[in-house]
């Protein structure tokens, strides 16, 4: 009989899982990981990073860029926050749009697709509260996203 061959240290963590008494949620995101991590980009972006110039920064730079990209996905992560919490009760429909904006969040490698999210947070938050109260979180995260995006156009142009 001829063993199985295992793909990675994540099919180990989702054998494990049932043995460790997880529960179907947290089976369910160790799976979406693995997908999200094999799976996550299309073949134009896995292409598009091969492009010259694209990812070619020296270290110091990346390093720094990566934590201003950083900084600006936790803002607007933090801007719908309260709608991820209040979708635990809504119905599916907003359940699924609002993970999937988070999921957008996560992936975003560059402050052009945070800046392409943004109509999707305001629909979102203008669907939960108001209009006003969505006006003023795109007009913070605007002002997050220019001295985000000022800082990585200072950061490459000094690396």
């Amino acid at each position: 009989m001829k063993a199985k061959p295992k793909l990675s240290r994540w099919d180990d963590l989702v054998e494990a899982a049932p043995a460790a008494g997880l529960d179907e949620v947290e089976t369910r995101a160790m799976n979406d990981e693995l997908t999200r991590r094999r799976h996550g980009d299309s073949i134009f972006q896995s292409l598009m990073r091969l492009w010259p110039g694209d990812g070619r920064r020296p270290q110091a730079s990346a390093r720094a860029s990566a934590r201003a990209m950083a900084r600006l996905r936790a803002a607007f992560r933090a801007s719908v926050s309260d709608l991820a919490d209040g979708a635990q009760t809504a119905d599916e429909e907003t359940r699924e749009r609002v993970g999937a904006l988070l999921r957008h969040l996560v992936h975003a490698r560059h402050p052009q697709d945070l800046w392409h999210l943004r109509t999707a947070i305001y629909t979102e938050v203008a669907r939960a509260f108001d209009q006003a109260e969505a006006e003023a979180r795109l007009l913070m995260l605007n002002r997050q996203l220019e001295q985000g995006k000022s800082l990585l156009r200072r950061l490459l142009d000094r690396g």
